[in-house]
C-alpha cells in the first residue's frame, strides 16, 4: 500500500536499535566531555548561502533545497562542519580560545542508496577550532582512536595524511583545474589503471608523473614519507611531509600509533581541508567509518579567520560492525490482584535502579508466567494475600 511507504533512503528505527544507539551516544559524549568538549546543536535547516560558502557549488547535486515563503533558498544540512563553522562565527567571536565543541546530529544527502549509504544519516563528532599545530591534529585523531575502542570495536585503522602534499605536486604539474579534479578522483578512488593512462597522455615531467602514479599505494609506516620521490624537490611537499611526521610522532607519544598508518591516497572529498586528514577503517565493512582533518580557512567564509580540525563517526556505519550487544538488566513485571499493591511495589524496584512494567491488563498468574518465560531478561512478580511470589527469569 502507497499509504505505508516511507522516502527512498530513509529508515525507521525499532526500539532494539533506538537503544543501541542512545548507548553509542552515550559512550561517545562520554569520551567527548571528558576532553572539555561541550556539545552544540545546529539548525536542521541551513540557507544554501551559508552551504556554498562553505563547500562551494560541488555538492548541489546531493543537497535537498527548498524555497522558504520569503523565496529564500534552504538545504539539509548535508553536515556538520560548515554548521558549526557558522555557528563560531556567529556566537563565539568573543569566546577564549580554543574552543572545543561535539555534536549528534542527522544529515541528508540525495545519493543512491546503498548498504551503509543512506540519504538520511547521522554523524557524532568534535571540532577543536582555533588551535593550530601538530598537538591539536593529535589530540583529535587520538580522540578517533578512543572513540572506535570505546564503542566496542578493536579491529580498525585510522588512515593518515598531509593534503598539502598531493596539492603542491598536482600544482607542479600544470594540469587545468579540470584535469586536477579528476586527477584527484583517480587517486581517491585508487584507480590505479585509469590514473596511469590519463597521466601518460598528458606532458608532465616523467619523475612528477610516476609519483602522482604511485600516490594511491603509498600505504604503511612513517617510512612511506622515504618513497615520496618527486616530492623531495617540491618545497611545500617536502614541508608538508615534516608536519606529518610531527603528527605521527605526536600519536605515538599518545600511545595510539598501532592503530595509525600512512595513506598517500587519503585526500577526503571537500575541499575546505588545507592540511592533515584521516579516515578510519574496519576490515569488517568496505566503507570508512569516521572522516576528518585541518580546516584552517573554512571559518573565514564567515568573516572569522580561525584555524580548526575535527572528525565525524559514521554512526549508520559503526551500527553495522558493532555485533556484541551488552548484556541486558533484569527488567521486572509486576502483576496480581491488588492495584494498591501492584503499583507501590514497581515504584520501591524502580526505587532501586530496577526497569519495571505494570501488568494494566489484570491478567492472571498462570498468563503472565507464560508471557516472561517468551521474554528475554524479564522476572515476574506477583502480588496476591500470600505476598510476594518471584517466578525464574528466563535463561
Amino acid at each position: 500500500m502507497k499509504n505505508k511507504e516511507i522516502p527512498k533512503g530513509l529508515r525507521d528505527f525499532l526500539p532494539e536499535e533506538v537503544k543501541a544507539r542512545r548507548q553509542m551516544e552515550q559512550k561517545a559524549l562520554k569520551l567527548f566531555r571528558s576532553y572539555g568538549y561541550k556539545e552544540v546543536r545546529t539548525p536542521t535547516l541551513e540557507y544554501l548561502d551559508v552551504i556554498e560558502a562553505g563547500t562551494g557549488r560541488n555538492s548541489w547535486e546531493e543537497l535537498y533545497l527548498f524555497i522558504d515563503r520569503e523565496g529564500r533558498i534552504l538545504s539539509l544540512r548535508p553536515e556538520m562542519t560548515v554548521a558549526i563553522a557558522r555557528l563560531a562565527a556567529t556566537h563565539l567571536r568573543e569566546a577564549v580560545y580554543p574552543q572545543r565543541l561535539c555534536y549528534i546530529a542527522n544529515m541528508f544527502r540525495h545519493v543512491q542508496p546503498q548498504k551503509a549509504q543512506y540519504r538520511e544519516f547521522w554523524q557524532m563528532g568534535i571540532e577543536l577550532l582555533g588551535a593550530s599545530g601538530a598537538r591539536a591534529d593529535a589530540e583529535v585523531i587520538s580522540i578517533a582512536v578512543e572513540a572506535l575502542h570505546s564503542l566496542g570495536l578493536d579491529n580498525f585503522k585510522i588512515s593518515l595524511n598531509q593534503i598539502e602534499i598531493f596539492n603542491s605536486l598536482l600544482d607542479d604539474s600544470g594540469l587545468p583545474e579540470r584535469e586536477k579534479k579528476l586527477v584527484r578522483q583517480l587517486v581517491e578512488n585508487k584507480d590505479l589503471v585509469e590514473l596511469t593512462r590519463f597521466l601518460n597522455n598528458t606532458k608532465i615531467d616523467d619523475g612528477l608523473k610516476e609519483t602522482i602514479a604511485r600516490l594511491p599505494v603509498l600505504h604503511g609506516g612513517i617510512e612511506v614519507l622515504d618513497q615520496l620521490g618527486n616530492g623531495e624537490k617540491n618545497r611545500r611537499a617536502a614541508q608538508a611531509g615534516a608536519e606529518l611526521l610531527k603528527v605521527y610522532e605526536d600519536l605515538k607519544a599518545c600511545g595510539v600509533q598501532d592503530h595509525i598508518v600512512i595513506d598517500m591516497g587519503v585526500l577526503r572529498g571537500l575541499d575546505y581541508y588545507t592540511g592533515i586528514v584521516f579516515e578510519g577503517y574496519s576490515s569488517e565493512l568496505g566503507y570508512g567509518l569516521l572522516g576528518g582533518g585541518r580546516y584552517d580557512n573554512l571559518l573565514n567564509q564567515y568573516g572569522f579567520p580561525c584555524p580548526a580540525t575535527g572528525f565525524a563517526i559514521g554512526m549508520d556505519r559503526l551500527a553495522l560492525v558493532l555485533k556484541e550487544k551488552e548484556e541486558e538488566p533484569v527488567c521486572y513485571l509486576v502483576g496480581g490482584t491488588d492495584w494498591e499493591l501492584i503499583v507501590k511495589k514497581a515504584q520501591e524496584l524502580r526505587e532501586q535502579g530496577y526497569t519495571v512494567e505494570i501488568d494494566v491488563q489484570n491478567c492472571t498468574r498462570e498468563e503472565l508466567t507464560e508471557r516472561v518465560q517468551i521474554m528475554d531478561h524479564y522476572q515476574l512478580v506477583f502480588l496476591d494475600q500470600t505476598g510476594d511470589q518471584m517466578l525464574g527469569e528466563k535463561e
